[in-house]
Formats: structure tokens, sequence, C-alpha cells
């Protein structure tokens, strides 16, 4: 499998789905008015770094994306993963 197609496949099997449920949550929690200005926070940040993998998915569809970046990428997701089973 090419590392484009690797990245593609775990940003979109598993880090926007984990964002978006993540962002669910954070909605709730604003939505019942007892939010914090941190969980405010928190939601603007996740949103944004939701269109940052929409956008970086739209870069590897439209052949934007240079090897080395691909490759990155894929350590960052990985790095991240390692970071959430700790």
């Amino acid at each position: 499998m090419s590392s484009a197609l690797k990245l593609l496949k775990m940003i979109q099997k598993e880090v926007i789905p984990e964002i978006e449920e993540h962002m669910d949550e954070l909605f709730a929690i604003v939505a019942d008015k007892n939010a914090s200005e941190q969980d405010k926070e928190e939601l603007k940040e996740t949103q944004q770094l939701h269109k940052d993998f929409k956008d970086i998915l739209k870069e590897l569809e439209e052949d934007e994306l240079e090897e080395d970046e691909i490759v990155e990428w894929i350590a960052a997701i990985e790095e991240m993963r390692n970071i959430e089973e700790e």
C-alpha cells in the first residue's frame, strides 16, 4: 500500500470519526449551557482540527502532498494513537 493511500485510510477511517465523536460530546456539553470557557475553546479547537484534516484529505485526493509530508503526517497520527493508548 502506498503511503498516500495509507494516510488517506487512516484519516478517513480513524482520525475524522474520532474527531467527530469528540465534537459531538463537546456540542452536548455546550448545549447544556453549563459549559465553561475551556469547553467552548476546546470545541473551537476540535472544529479547527476537523477542518485541517478535511483539508489534508483534499490535498491527498488532488495529489498535492509530497511524499515526505505524507510520511510526516502518518508519523504524527501514529504518535497521537500512542498517546491515547497510554
